[in-house]
């Protein structure tokens, strides 16, 4: 053998080896004695590909091109450095030359396939991974990458379908149960993505990248102890640190740990986090604060930060899936929030202008004239849960004459109540937690009115809103706030619960109808009742209790709370811990300070089912109401149970449902106005059972106007259609 053979055949052996840097010598020796030598110059190439110096690589392939004509395997090594140095054209050229002349060029057609796939070619990159899998129906980059277009343009059974092809023809492919689970998760599978996170650990403990998934799934499932777990072991085996900073700053932030969510925020901006790290930053705040002053301080912090992002925005591609935050929190503050609300929503609009996108048959001159209106109803919410409670009758009371209705939600699920409201809609739309192809598919259903029954709950479809994806778009109090977002036409609330000055309290055109707050099916009381000693409350002591969830339960509670047990030294006063235990504990806390010894007669309930919730109201001597964020559905609950409520009305909407409700009724007797007259009537209602049994009777005697209250849907449906209308 020559030593020109020789030099070649160990540098081919170095290569399948593995021994990128030894065998790129051994070409350069070779090369020195025979400069033109054909197969040298193809393998120097690819080496040097491998190497990272892709100019080398273009030169030395396509040298070995001019020398070894109509070499498919060639051709194609050449379209992949020419696509590594930016020049695409070329690339595709030389990778369809490379498959006429050997049709069965896989790798070709692969990389092919991604290249497509890369310009934006989504049909023609499915039909080239489809050729790869005729030919190699185990092929994983084909599989992976079929199943991960599919996705991005969601066709999202399809692409599970490859994925578990992919999982049966390599069963040990921890990276493809990650990528299934990715998906489940925006199919809103919670429960599938954590199965699948978790067999992708077991087969490969030492990735931190299905650490750091799970602990995103767990913190949507309200795991968030062993959420906190997985992101310091994604941490400790070395993971993208400003993506796991990101992840721990969320779950913190969940956990009401403000202070330390901040700090995590800034280590994940200062690693280079992406831009929705500052929007995190900016709309961080309290969930239980330690005093009225922090709140003061919190917000103050993000007036100054919102406004810095109004002025130099950075950059979002997709807010919902970078940011993914709302001003939730700003609610339960004593404060107007429409100037605020407007300030950050101008600013995502400059970080994201195709926010603003307007789906196609808004932008049409005249459009079609049909006999009913077509309306859709969205929320995230729509379930089990008082967002449910609250809308589900004027979803199923619409007139039908006149209006069809189409109910969106997110995620596919068996929840009781969703499967009623979708058995009495004339349609129903499940949509994936994706911006763009909810968007997409809303867009699709060509509606005449769009109403989001809460905006700001949840961030999806606060992002949502800021599209015109209907020529009427309204919100409704299911979150009783504004939210600033110019592309919201009305905010359809109750004369009954706004104050006077409403209409500044708003950015949008206020719409108030008549009527009860909303349509309420009078919720059922278990039966029998469960015993105060089932829930281990004492038999023979007035019990308070304050049914909201904590983040309602502002600092300048704690006052009324001190004025009732100082009045009924025997008083015990009872909240629920509800899902976050981490809050029940701040709270605790707080009132150790704030109550002192009366501290010890406060009693957390753990989470409950809704019967033994309702089996508690109907327990309690008396329900106080919160403020300046007050009760909703646990009002319209406790009129239920035949409890009767404290209410001292707030400024805003979102503190005056349970007067509204009183007022409907002809029965305000629980109806105070001012700190005094709060604990006076709680420890009267608590004390006096003569009085407590007239209010009660009072109450009882007008219900039937505050449940299934026909007048609100009648008034909602006759602005929708005038308001569609013009």
């Amino acid at each position: 053998m020559s030593e020109v053979a020789t030099l070649l055949a160990e540098a081919e052996r170095q290569h399948e080896a593995g021994q990128t840097e030894e065998a790129y010598q051994s070409c350069n020796r070779l090369l020195r004695q025979d400069p033109e030598n054909a197969l040298a110059l193809e393998l120097t190439g690819v080496l040097a590909s491998r190497l990272g110096d892709v100019e080398t690589a273009v030169r030395m392939l396509e040298r070995a091109a001019l020398r070894r004509p109509g070499q498919a395997r060639l051709l194609a090594n050449l379209g992949a450095v020419y696509r590594a140095a930016g020049r695409l054209d070329e690339a595709e050229a030389r990778y369809r030359e490379a498959l006429a002349i050997d049709p069965e060029a896989v790798n070709a057609r692969f990389n092919l396939a991604n290249l497509l796939a890369f310009r934006g070619m989504a049909s023609a990159a499915l039909r080239e991974y489809a050729a790869v899998l005729e030919r190699q129906p185990s092929n994983a980059g084909a599989l992976n990458n079929l199943a991960g277009l599919l996705k991005d343009k969601g066709r999202y059974a399809a692409s599970e379908s490859a994925y578990r092809a992919l999982i049966a023809a390599h069963p040990r492919d921890a990276a493809a149960r990650s990528n299934l689970g990715a998906l489940c998760m925006t199919l809103g599978r919670v429960e599938d993505a954590i199965a699948l996170y978790r067999e992708a650990i077991a087969m490969n403990p030492k990735a931190p990248e299905p650490h750091n998934n799970l602990g995103v799934a767990l913190l949507e499932a309200g795991s968030y102890e062993e959420a906190t777990e997985c992101f310091a072991a994604a941490r400790a085996l070395g993971g993208a640190a400003a993506e796991i900073h990101e992840n721990s700053g969320n779950l913190l932030r969940k956990l009401g740990d403000t202070e330390h969510a901040a700090r995590s925020y800034e280590k994940a901006r200062a690693l280079g986090g992406k831009g929705g790290v500052s929007f995190k930053l900016a709309t961080l705040l309290p969930v239980v604060a330690d005093s009225a002053a922090e709140l003061v301080r919190w917000r103050q912090r993000m007036e100054r930060a919102v406004g810095d992002l109004a002025s130099a925005a950075p950059s979002l591609a997709d807010p919902y899936a970078e940011a993914g935050v709302t001003a939730f929190n700003l609610s339960y503050h004593d404060t107007s929030n429409r100037d605020l609300q407007r300030a950050l929503a101008g600013a995502y609009l400059a970080a994201c202008p195709s926010l603003a996108f307007t789906a196609p048959h808004c932008m049409a001159a005249r459009r079609a004239r049909r006999e009913r209106l077509k309306v859709g109803f969205i929320s995230r919410q729509f379930g089990a849960n008082a967002v449910g409670w609250c809308y589900h009758g004027v979803l199923r009371n619409m007139p039908r004459d006149d209006i069809s209705v189409t109910a969106l939600r997110f995620g596919e699920s068996d929840d009781p109540l969703w499967c009623s409201i979708a058995a009495e809609v004339d349609a129903t739309a499940v949509l994936p937690a994706s911006l763009e192809m909810a968007r997409r598919r809303i867009a699709g259903l060509e509606l005449d009115a769009l109403v989001y029954t809460d905006i700001g709950m949840d961030p999806l479809t606060y992002f949502l809103a800021f599209a015109r994806l209907a020529p009427l778009q309204c919100v409704l109090a299911g979150h009783p706030d504004t939210l600033g977002i110019p592309n919201i036409d009305l905010f359809i609330s109750s004369e009954l619960q706004e104050p006077p000055d409403a209409a500044s309290h708003y950015s949008e055109r206020l719409v108030l109808l008549p009527g009860a707050p909303t349509y309420y099916d009078r919720p059922s009381l278990p039966s029998p009742l469960k015993p105060r000693a089932a829930f281990g409350l004492p038999e023979a002591r007035a019990l308070y209790f304050c049914a909201q969830t904590l983040i309602k339960v502002h600092p300048e509670m704690d006052a009324l709370f001190r004025g009732i047990l100082d009045g009924d030294p025997d008083g015990i006063l009872v909240l629920p811990s509800g899902y976050n235990a981490r809050l029940a504990e701040h709270l605790r806390a707080r009132f150790a300070a704030s109550l002192g010894a009366r501290a010890k007669r406060v009693r957390f309930l753990p989470a409950m089912s809704h019967l033994d919730f309702m089996n508690v109201m109907a327990l309690a001597d008396v329900s106080l109401d919160t403020r300046p964020f007050g009760g909703g559905n646990t009002s319209w609950q406790a009129i239920a149970a035949g409890t009767p409520v404290v209410t001292w009305p707030g400024r805003f909407l979102r503190g005056r449902y349970t007067q509204a409700l009183y007022r409907l009724a002809g029965a305000t007797d629980t109806v105070v106005d001012s700190s005094d007259a709060y604990v006076a009537m709680a420890l009267r209602l608590a004390r006096d059972r003569a009085f407590r049994t007239e209010v009660q009777a009072r109450i009882e005697a007008g219900s039937g106007r505050i449940f299934a209250d026909m007048t609100h849907v009648e008034g909602m449906a006759e602005a929708l259609l005038q308001f569609a209308k013009n």
